[in-house]
């Protein structure tokens, strides 16, 4: 009998592929099985299914051999690449990440409420250039006055401002803020919008073009420029609405108390002042600055008076009535009607009438003024006298009938209205196509001198007093 030998094989772990090392050996068993027997045990102890005893070599179910390997590697080397190619996945999926979110959450720290903090605090400081920026572009109103030198002289400026709330949705936010000049605080709302300018670059938000008070202006005909806080702006560099008798000009301001001249047209002429007062507020705001016409200048009034005097003081008539060509008419409770009953005779004004003036528009003025006229029989006797010492005859209140104008020559001139009244045309520049005077008595087509055309579809009519 040969020798007995014990089976001194290592046994082999089994791969539950969670990454037992592949050397790692179980300490030896004693084999009781001998010749076939112990191979087939063997074999099973190798085989990863455990096939049992004496099965067929080319039945059995065995785990491929990989060269250089052993059974159960390749299961395991899956399993790895599986986790590793999860592992590199989601690192490219926080590296997109970060990179797709990394520039929205560093434009926190210039968000909405510190573009609009911005916007507020140049407007307080005065930084008209970065102002601008942001100002609304209005298709129907001017942005000439917004400059350094007319904010500078402007009076109730805006003085500070807080901000209320904050509310973002989405690409879009709003700011409300209080704003505050000193004498008055109003509140708006500022609307903002988030921009980037690709997918790998910052969000920034952007304050929405902002609104800006408005005054709508009427111009006296004829004026050429205006003068905002002592800076003249042409007519031709505004946004101008040409209406009927008085062009309109559109201003944008920003909120201050600001000082206007409606041009000076000529020597006979006061320039319009008017003061404009653009109140603490940003959005919609507009208000109509309406009846800006010149006053006549002392100079004027001068003329004026000089030539009302001038006129006859003699007028004929009745006793109830004037002659239509008569500078004063009679003024009572009720409107004179003729009677025929009623002797002829002579209405003289007894004193002057002091003259005053009412602007239509740059070169006509309605005049005013009260007297006495005293009425003379035409049969009265010659030089009779009342016990006053006054020539006899009744006397009655009377009141100026006439206008004054400027006409294409540029002088200023008195007429008496008349019970038919008159007609008059604006009279243009040649050169220029500026308004220059009025054509008295006159409608469209009338020629002027000294280059001036009245051909010209504004004209209008005075009516009977």
């Amino acid at each position: 009998m040969g020798a007995r030998r014990r089976d001194r094989s290592e046994g082999r772990a089994l791969d539950l592929g969670w990454g037992a090392d592949d050397d790692a050996a179980l300490p030896p068993k004693a084999s009781t099985a001998t010749g076939a027997s112990a191979a087939g045990a063997a074999g099973a102890a190798d085989g990863p299914t455990g096939a049992a005893p004496g099965a067929s070599r080319r039945g059995a179910s065995r785990a491929p051999e990989v060269p250089g390997g052993k059974a159960g590697t390749r299961p395991r080397r899956a399993a790895s690449r599986r986790r590793r190619v999860l592992a590199v996945g989601s690192a490219l999926l926080l590296v997109l990440a970060l990179t797709l979110g990394l520039p929205r959450l560093l434009s926190a720290t210039t968000g909405p409420e510190q573009a609009a903090t911005d916007f507020l605090q140049a407007l307080v400081d005065g930084d008209l250039e970065r102002v601008r920026e942001h100002v609304e572009h209005a298709p129907d109103a001017s942005g000439a006055a917004l400059t350094s030198p007319i904010l500078e002289a402007a009076g109730d400026r805006l003085e500070s401002f807080t901000i209320d709330e904050v509310e973002v949705d989405g690409d879009t936010a709003t700011v409300t803020v209080t704003l505050d000049n000193g004498s008055t605080t109003t509140t708006s709302r500022l609307p903002l919008a988030a921009r980037d300018d690709g997918a790998f670059s910052p969000v920034r938000w952007e304050l929405e073009p902002v609104q800006l008070p408005e005054f709508l202006l009427d111009v006296p005909l004829g004026v050429q420029e205006i003068t905002v806080n002592g800076v003249r702006l042409p007519i031709a560099d505004l946004n101008v609405e040409q209406n009927l008798y008085s062009p309109r000009v559109a201003l944008q301001l920003l909120p201050g108390t600001y000082q206007v001249t409606l041009g000076d047209p000529g020597p006979w002429q006061e320039p319009v002042e008017v003061s404009l007062s653009a109140p603490p507020t940003l959005g919609t705001w507009r208000k109509p600055i309406e009846g800006a016409v010149p006053a006549l200048s002392a100079e004027g009034r001068q003329e004026v008076q000089g030539q009302v005097d001038a006129l006859p003081r003699d007028c004929p008539g009745t006793a109830s009535t004037l002659s239509g060509d008569c500078p004063f008419a009679l003024a009572g409770p009720e409107e004179p009607t003729a009677d025929p009953s009623d002797p002829t005779g002579t209405w003289t004004l007894v004193d002057p009438i002091p003259v005053d003036s009412r602007g239509v528009d740059s070169f006509l003025w309605l005049l005013d003024g009260a007297g006495t006229a005293q009425f003379t029989p035409d049969d009265a006797a010659s030089g009779a006298e009342d016990d006053a010492g006054d020539a006899p005859g009744l006397r009655s209140p009377v009141v100026l009938d006439a206008v004054a104008y400027v006409d294409f020559s540029g002088e200023l001139r008195v007429q008496p209205s008349g019970q038919a009244g008159f007609s008059f045309a604006y009279c243009l520049d040649a050169d220029t196509g500026a308004y220059i005077g009025i054509e008295m008595g006159s409608s469209t087509g009338a020629e002027g001198e000294a280059g001036a055309s009245c051909e010209t579809d504004l004209y209008g009519e005075v009516g009977a007093q």
